[in-house]
Parts: structure tokens; C-alpha cells; sequence
């Protein structure tokens, strides 16, 4: 079992269903991504549900439980289905680029990061033309 590959995978899990799959809650979308993370780590990586059971401190059972269940759910939520489908090429695009050193990961943070500068850019060009037009007025007004 690979450590490197299954916290790649929480990693991109995290982001796509903007969740902590190591969180101990029993909060629906938590228990979605970690399963969509079961699935995987199971059908792309042929895990065995103990291995996986171990990586996320679940008993095989509960992984299995859910790796059985998925495919349900996956089929009457269409929203769990886009992620899933999403957390899985993410996956394998990630490890077709890892023996690159560019990972998905890092790519993402850094896409969150240059959207956030954006807004903030955005936000303070709106306040620098609102204050133009206060000082033009203030100057009209003398």
C-alpha cells in the first residue's frame, strides 16, 4: 500500500467535495467523499478493504459496506456522481503526472490561490474608482 497515493487522493477529495475525509463526523457529504475514496483506492488501485480500512482508521466492514453501496448512490445523485467522476480523472491525471513532479494538487492550491488575488484585485479597483468619483465630487463641490 502506498501512503504517497492515498493522501494524494484525500487531498483531491478534500478539494472536489470541499470536505475533511478525515474527519470523524458522520456528516452525509463527509461519508460521500470518503466512499467515493473507498471506490477508488478499491477499483483503480485493487486495495483490499482492510488495506483501505487502515488508511482511513475504518474497520474493513465499514468499507466494504460502502464500497457496495456506492454505486447506488452514485446513481440517484447526480451531484456525488459529477464529483466522484471528478476526484477519480483528477486521480489519475495526478498520478500520470507525478513521475513528472507537477502534481493536480499543487496545481489546484495554486488555481485557489490566483482566484482569490483576482477577487481581491477586483474588489480594490472597485474601491479605487469609488473614491475617484469621491474626490471628484468633493472637488466639483468646491
Amino acid at each position: 500500500m502506498n501512503v504517497q497515493k492515498v493522501n494524494r487522493l484525500k487531498a483531491i477529495a478534500n478539494n472536489v467535495f470541499n470536505v475533511n475525509v478525515d474527519s470523524k463526523t458522520r456528516d452525509t457529504h463527509i461519508i460521500e467523499a470518503r466512499a467515493a475514496c473507498y471506490t477508488i483506492l478499491r477499483d483503480d488501485l485493487q486495495y483490499t478493504y482492510s488495506q483501505i480500512g487502515q488508511s482511513f482508521l475504518k474497520n474493513h466492514a465499514t468499507v466494504m459496506h460502502h464500497v457496495k453501496q456506492f454505486p447506488f448512490w452514485i446513481k440517484f445523485n447526480k451531484g456525488l456522481s459529477n464529483r466522484y467522476d471528478i476526484c477519480r480523472d483528477m486521480f489519475k491525471k495526478n498520478e500520470e503526472l507525478f513521475d513528472d513532479g507537477v502534481e493536480i494538487v499543487d496545481m489546484m492550491l495554486i488555481k485557489k490561490s490566483v482566484d482569490k488575488l483576482e477577487k481581491t484585485i477586483s474588489e480594490l479597483s472597485l474601491t479605487i474608482t469609488h473614491l475617484e468619483m469621491k474626490l471628484n465630487n468633493l472637488k466639483n463641490s468646491e
